[in-house]
């Protein structure tokens, strides 16, 4: 090959269609060096975090099983009532504001 062309390089899946250079000596040179890689203390900083989300996860939510238990008492005999300025104002409180806009 000589010069620029046209040609689509695949990369697994990936095709990347456009012009493909020839790198000589001085078109390398001009780039600048890569980024040196992260501290240690942020890598480190980084598995604690992941290791202590980890742990939360498997954490057993709380549950008041008697209220789920009353809520569904009241579902079944037909008296349990739905305030639905108090869903939106709940869901706003949880959500945001801008979240259903």
């Amino acid at each position: 090959m000589t010069g620029d062309g046209k040609i689509g390089l695949q990369v697994g899946n990936v095709v990347r269609l456009g012009a493909v250079r020839k790198l000589t000596s001085a078109t390398t040179e001009e780039k600048p060096a890569l980024p040196a890689s992260r501290p240690m203390q942020d890598v480190a900083a980084s598995a604690s975090l992941i290791t202590l989300a980890a742990d939360i996860a498997k954490q057993p939510v709380p549950v008041d099983h008697g209220r789920v238990a009353a809520i569904r008492e009241a579902i079944a005999g037909g008296s349990y009532r739905l305030d639905p300025a108090a869903t939106a104002r709940a869901m706003l409180q949880f959500h945001g504001p801008g979240a259903y806009a």
